[in-house]
């Protein structure tokens, strides 16, 4: 079952149709209350970083190791990239936390 909002599919949609196009542009999205994905094309053109921001009381070293129905949105996200022949990461890992809000981050590998 896909739990990710119509809206950030959208805005994945969004993402690859611009990348084919060379101008992708950023994703800024909410797929639960406690939980955001961020996506922007590195400078390099050929990667982008994906950054899931969570609130949440802990932080362990990759998203995944997170709740089993925080990792169905994380699933749907990656579902989606593949879908435009972006490759996701093996692992969100653990970057920083930011006022409270956790930050896991990986590279995409674009087409």
């Amino acid at each position: 079952m896909n739990h990710v909002p119509n809206e950030a599919l959208a805005a994945i949609d969004a993402f690859g149709e611009g990348h084919l196009r060379g101008d992708p542009p950023p994703v800024r999205e909410r797929l639960r209350s406690d939980l955001r994905v961020r996506i922007e094309v590195n400078d390099d053109g050929r990667t982008a970083r994906c950054r899931f921001e969570t609130e949440y009381t802990r932080t362990p070293p990759t998203l995944r190791d997170r709740d089993s129905f925080l990792v169905t949105y994380v699933d749907g996200v990656d579902e989606r990239l593949r879908e435009w022949g972006i490759k996701p990461p093996p692992a969100y890992e653990y970057r920083e936390t930011v006022d409270g809000t956790h930050r896991y981050e990986g590279t995409l590998t674009l087409p």
